[in-house]
This record gives C-alpha cells, structure tokens and sequence, in this order.
C-alpha cells in the first residue's frame, strides 16, 4: 500500500516539474507573440491585462500543485509510521502469546503434592513463561485480627530460605494488592528496588507486576514478578489466570 503511496508522489513531482516548466514556455511564447506579428511599438498596455490574468492563473495552479504535493508526502510518512507502530505491537503480542500458555501451569501443577510445592511450582512455571528475572509469593496469614502475606517461595531471590518478610493487609505494593485484590503493573521501578544477584553481578529490573492469589473473591496471597523486559497486557492477563489455577489449586487440596 505504501509504495503504491510512494509511486504516486514521485509521478505526482515529476507532473509537478512539466508543469512548471510548461509555464515558463506558456509566458515567454506568448510574450513573444507581439513580436513575431510585428506589432507597432506601443501595444504593450493592451496586452498587460492578459499578462496579469495569465501570471494569476499560473501562479494559483502552481501553489495548488505544490500543496498537493506537499500534503501526499505527509500521508505517506504519516502512513509508515502508523503501519511501523502497529507492525512492532503486532509483533510484542505475538511474542507475548507465543511464550506463554495456561496448559504448562495447569500441567505442572497437577504434580504438586503439598501447599508448598503448589506454590513453588506454581511461581516458576510462571517466571519461566514470562522470561521474569525474579518472583515472589506472598500466602495470606490472620493473627490477633489482623490480616497479612507472609513470603513463602521465590525464584532468583536473593535472600535465605529462613528469612521472614511480611507485609499487612494495605501496606507497600504487595499489602495494596492484597486488600484490593487488583493487580499492580510498574513499568519504571526506581534504581535500586529490586536487586537480582548472580555470579556475575548484580541488576535491577525495571518492570514489576504485583498479582493477587484468589479464588473468586478470597485473596489466599499475593504473587510478585520482576522482568527487565516490559510485560504486555497478554502476559499479565496470563499471570493473573495462572495465579487464579494456583489458588484452586490450593483450595482443592485444603478440603
């Protein structure tokens, strides 16, 4: 489509330049007429008028040409910039759904034999569909009347298996999560929030997603994914999905 756009500029230019051209031959050939009939000197007053209306008429054509011009470039830049944006989200989607699929989790998680591996398997099934560089999962604990989610397995977490972190009901990113039940989605996590270490140093991803583990409306935890690669809307609807068959899962195994 675009290069049919392109073709018709370049048509449209070289009809643009025959044009003006045509009225520089047009004005002197029939500025030349009065000589070559061998008028007597004195006509040219006569002839002013027609000199006016013709160098009007030629100069409108001529800016009307030149904004049409001008107008069909723009169409086509405008053209392959929209056609550039929607090929690359295209693209982002695609590779979005093509790393991803609910079947791996439900799969893996039909080997789980306990809480504990529901949710390690669980979490990594996830993280390894999302390319994520670091995971998290937070179960929902009640203590003196009040609400909280307790770490209970990671991936590439850097912290000992006997660490305690815990966050009350509204408190940070992971307590918000918990109290609405709605996911979290940081697309510009400061320097320095989130450390992954590994033989080769450290890094800081810049990409957070904060997912509520629920079965229908009963948030059982909360489930934390750090990328350095930004997370499309497919890949979170994913996680969502896949923390949702997690709680089942948990659900299930409980009664």
């Amino acid at each position: 489509m675009i290069s049919v756009f392109r073709n018709y500029y370049k048509v449209s230019l070289a009809l643009g330049i025959f044009f003006i051209l045509g009225i520089a031959l047009s004005l002197y050939v029939i500025y030349s007429i009065p000589g070559k009939l061998k008028l007597a000197y004195g006509y040219q007053p006569e002839f002013y008028n027609v000199y006016t209306v013709l160098a009007i008429t030629f100069l409108a054509g001529a800016l009307a040409l030149i904004m049409a011009l001008r107008y069909k470039k723009e169409v086509v830049i405008f053209k392959d910039r929209a056609l550039e944006a929607e090929k690359a989200a295209r693209q982002e989607t695609e590779q979005g759904k093509s790393t991803i699929s609910l079947n791996n989790v439900i799969t893996n998680l039909s080997h789980a034999k306990s809480e504990k591996d529901i949710l390690d398997i669980g979490l990594n099934t996830i993280c390894k569909q999302l390319e994520a560089g670091q995971g998290a999962i937070y179960v929902a604990t009640e203590k003196d009347g009040k609400r909280a989610v307790e770490l209970k397995g990671g991936y590439a977490l850097a912290i000992g298996e006997s660490t305690v972190i815990t966050y009350e009901f509204g408190e940070g990113l992971i307590g918000q999560a918990a109290a609405s039940g709605q996911s979290l989605y940081i697309d510009d996590v400061p320097e320095g929030y989130i450390k992954i270490v590994s033989g080769l140093g450290t890094a800081s991803p810049k990409f957070l997603l904060i997912v509520p583990v629920k079965d229908k409306q009963q948030v059982m935890g909360v489930m934390e994914i750090a990328s350095f690669a930004s997370i499309s809307e497919d890949q979170r609807k994913f996680a969502e999905e896949a923390a949702q068959l997690v709680a089942e899962k948990i659900s299930t195994k409980a009664s």
